[in-house]
């Protein structure tokens, strides 16, 4: 499913040291709601109870504020120039979230329990909070889909505070849509972010007269748990995929449960089988539920731990509403034939005669009528089954030591028992309390700027570098805190060639708080030409971050004619000219030869180098004629790029 919300999560995991404590024994099948609080007996000494620290809360600062921070940023940038609008909204940018989690009761909330607590057990008393044995917090938020819908999303799952009082640190990134859509819901008193707690607790269940029976053959023969079907060996498998293989397993008959005597709750029995199955199959990754970040987002097209939780997490839901759904449609159909009944039993009183009786048997008629008369009857109706939060997200790692043939588990003894407790927590409208852990800002920050000087060579294509050696540019930034940046770069014909042109070289910020003093930098350059000419430049200063080079320079073609008329008359077998040109200190001269017979060969045309300052030159003539010896004229200067040779200089 793509998300128009992509939310990326990092989890930091602040568990501190967990001292050894003595281990609780509890009764998990025996809770007593007491106030705000669950509270759990001892095994040995029943009027001793556990609370559960399940209230969960924003971790506050030394000022008392909420550790959060909600940040939506945006970074400039530059659109495609397609839109005609000179106002755009960006797309660089995006929000994240940092808060620190914990779980604590209030001493107000245990004395409300222990007062409640004597009313139902005279002698009992609280003597502490239950510890949980590990723990997964996963955060909800509603996301859009393609088509547009909202629906609700697991962005992150991280280990919870297994302690009271212990804090856990999470984080989520949020595309700019997901940062928008947010930060509106966060003005309102239960925003679209909460944290939902998966977590385990460890005790005894009372003896149940109860037999489990699990053909390990067959299940490891589910397409779940066998490597070689599902090529998953190895990889984090959730809860909820454990779960909904062991229902397919116990309506095959491969699981059962055998009830003697009086009737326990199938579910609750089927639960206890299923957890005991479960530590036997499967080792809890990390001890927490939490897989590592490579799972949660792996590559390679596979899904991830998020949708994968996502996807059971919604499927979970929907067959908990679809159910309820059923009820009440059981319970409307009750209430209906029951409004008959009563109907009924009020238009026969009312046509009865004054003075007269009801009918032997009509009371009785009436009360099996508000039964619903041959339909449902109130006890025929099942309770509403809650509805999923979070329980399909823990993660589990099946075990490389396989069990085989039958096992069974009797839970007529005190049965030691993990299981889950889900609760949830929304942080309500925290803009209320701390309106400085909502920031807006801009990510154009002068720390994070680079200049970039970007430098190509003006009138120059690659066969240039039959005459151009090399260049090099040298670029020094002078900044405010007196650091000095300095770049070098040489270029030649192969780094012309692969990149194309164009040359890059940067700068950051060191203390340049006068940001127009901050684009100000020099440059020079050294050109070396072939035959071992090269020149320097003087420094430059420019604010500007494109650099035109040109080179000190010039290639000066020069075109050569000679008179086919001056050839004939004269019997001008050859001509030479060469030509001087003079670079620094040093003369170069080059010469070239013509032959008159061939009139294709009585033009040329010669390219001269010539310092940028003037580009005048000189040539001499000579000529081979017939039965003559070779005549050289006299060394002519010139500037101009055309030679015309019709008679002997």
């Amino acid at each position: 499913m793509k998300q128009l919300i992509t939310i990326s999560l990092a989890f930091i995991l602040v568990l501190g040291i967990f001292q050894s404590l003595n281990a609780q024994r509890i009764l998990l099948d025996k809770p007593v709601r007491a106030g705000q609080l669950t509270l759990f007996p001892e095994v040995e000494n029943q009027s001793e109870y556990y609370y559960l620290p399940d209230k969960p809360q924003l971790a506050l600062n030394d000022q008392g504020q909420p550790h959060f921070s909600f940040t939506r940023y945006v970074k400039n940038e530059m659109s495609d120039g397609s839109s005609a609008e000179s106002i755009l909204d960006g797309s660089n940018g995006g929000g994240l979230i940092h808060a620190l989690v914990q779980l604590s009761v209030t001493d107000d909330m245990i004395k409300e329990a222990e007062r409640a607590l004597r009313r139902i057990d005279g002698d009992g008393k609280i003597v502490g909070p239950v510890v949980f044995k590990s723990g997964t917090v996963a955060l909800v938020s509603a996301i859009a889909q393609e088509n547009g819908d909202m629906t609700e999303q697991i962005v992150g799952l991280g280990a919870a505070p297994i302690l009271e009082n212990q804090k856990s640190a999470v984080a989520v990134q949020l595309n700019p849509i997901g940062s928008k859509i947010l930060w509106e819901t966060f003005n309102t008193s239960t925003p679209d972010f909460s944290f939902n707690f998966e977590m385990e607790v460890e005790g005894y269940l009372s003896p149940k007269r109860v037999l489990i029976e699990a053909d390990f053959d067959r299940v490891y023969k589910h397409r779940l748990f066998d490597a070689g079907v599902s090529g998953n060996v190895g990889e984090a498998v959730l809860a909820a995929e454990i779960q909904t293989a062991y229902d397919e397993l116990f309506d095959q008959g491969a699981i059962k449960v055998t009830q003697i005597g009086e009737d326990e709750e199938l579910d609750k029995i089927k639960e206890t089988a299923y957890n005991q199955l479960t530590s036997l199959m499967f080792d809890k990754i990390g001890g927490s539920g939490v897989p590592n970040m490579n799972e949660l987002f792996p590559g390679g097209g596979k899904k991830s731990m998020l949708d994968r939780a996502t996807e059971n997490l919604a499927s979970a839901r929907k067959e908990a509403m679809d159910e309820n759904k059923r009820i009440e449609g059981l319970t409307d159909q009750m209430r209906k034939r029951e409004g008959t009944v009563r109907n009924g039993a009020r238009e026969r009183r009312n046509t009865r005669r004054p003075g007269t009786t009801a009918p032997q048997g009509s009371q009785a008629r009436t009360g099996t009528n508000s039964q619903g008369e041959g339909g449902l009857t109130a006890g025929d109706i099942p309770k509403k089954v809650p509805v999923p939060s979070l329980s399909v997200a823990v993660s589990y790692k099946q075990k490389t030591l396989k069990r085989s043939g039958k096992y069974t588990i009797d839970l007529n003894k005190y049965t030691q028992e993990i299981r889950s407790m889900p609760f949830a927590y929304n942080p309500g409208n925290v803009k209320s309390q701390c309106r400085k852990c909502f920031l807006e800002v801009n990510l154009e920050d002068p720390l994070m700027q680079q200049r970039e000087i970007n430098a190509s060579l003006g009138g120059i294509n690659t066969t240039d570098f039959d005459y151009i050696n090399f260049v090099n540019i040298i670029m020094k930034k002078k900044h405010e805190n007196g650091d000095e940046t300095v770049r070098e770069l040489k270029i030649d014909k192969s780094k012309f060639n692969a990149d194309g042109n164009l040359f890059r070289m940067l700068y950051g910020w060191k203390g340049d708080n006068d940001r127009d003093d901050w684009l100000n930098y020099d440059y020079r350059t050294m050109w070396s030409y072939a035959g071992g000419y090269s020149e320097e430049t003087d420094w430059e200063n420019t604010e500007f971050g494109s650099i035109a080079l040109n080179p000190t320079v010039i290639k000066k073609p020069v075109y050569v004619e000679i008179d086919e008329d001056f050839v004939l008359d004269e019997e001008i077998r050859g001509i030479e000219i060469k030509f001087y040109s003079k670079l620094g200190d040093s003369e170069n001269i080059k010469s070239i030869n013509l032959k008159t017979r061939n009139a294709e060969e009585l033009s040329t045309t010669v390219e001269l180098l010539l310092p940028l300052a003037g580009d005048d030159f000189e040539y001499d003539v000579t000529y081979f004629q017939k039965g003559k010896d070779p005549q050289s004229s006299q060394r002519k200067s010139t500037n101009y790029g055309r030679i015309d040779i019709d008679r002997i200089l």
